[in-house]
């Protein structure tokens, strides 16, 4: 049987949402709310077409030129609207599931909003021997960080036992886990999954050294794009 792909390899033109701090992983979901009169336009086209969307973070001192065009990181994370509410005033809140990783080769400063033309980038093939013994240790600590966090530890259980599948466990974990956008955005970059595995580790393993210390919020781990 022909395998259609979920994606196309490359994209010509596809609307941009940037967003200041913010990363979605592969193979998560997260909530939008739209209010902005060249984003509202965006996504009624979005929702007229293939449903599209790249959704990217700002680079810093993005505060500047908010309103114009601020320049957005090289990667960023191709977006399928699943789901969509159109308010009275022509607000939208939209579900929206990450499809993959893609690199922005060029972007197309059209007014309201930008399109972009952009690449898939899949994950990179890994020996099977280190991706399992990095996925060990990843799976040992975050096992140990759930018992730390008891009651706080439940969703991040729920992540875990979802599926052991490495590229999808990796991304999931990363929403959950990591907290600085710019670990974030490195994370999202990293092709070798041995090599994402091996810095959530680093995550998880600071957070389970760090989980009793009273200045530290566990409750902020971020599980509301995690599917």
């Amino acid at each position: 049987m022909l395998e259609v792909p979920i994606v196309e390899s490359a994209y010509e033109a596809l609307p941009v949402f940037p967003l200041p701090n913010f990363v979605i992983f592969p193979n998560t979901m997260t909530r939008l709310h739209i209010f902005e009169p060249r984003f509202r336009l965006m996504a009624t086209e979005a929702l007229a077409t293939h449903r599209l969307m790249v959704l990217v973070g700002l680079k810093p001192g993005w505060e500047a030129d908010y309103y114009g065009s601020p320049p957005v990181h090289e990667y960023g994370s191709l977006c399928k609207i699943v789901n969509d509410e159109r308010l009275e005033d022509g607000r939208y809140n939209l579900f929206v599931h990450c499809l993959a990783r893609v690199q922005i080769s060029t972007v197309h400063r059209l007014v309201p909003y930008r399109t972009a033309s952009v690449t898939v980038c899949d994950d990179q093939t890994a020996d099977p021997d280190r991706m399992d013994d990095a996925m060990t240790r990843l799976v040992s600590c975050v096992r140990g960080l759930i018992v730390k966090l008891g009651e706080n530890g439940a969703l991040l259980g729920t992540v875990l036992s979802a599926t052991r599948k490495p590229a999808i466990l990796t991304n999931r974990l990363a929403a959950a886990l990591a907290t600085d956008p710019m670990d974030r955005q490195r994370l999202l970059e990293l092709t070798d999954p041995v090599e994402r595995a091996e810095r959530l580790t680093d995550i998880a393993g600071d957070l389970l050294l760090r989980v009793d210390q009273p200045e530290i919020d566990m409750e902020g781990l971020d599980f509301s794009m995690v599917n």
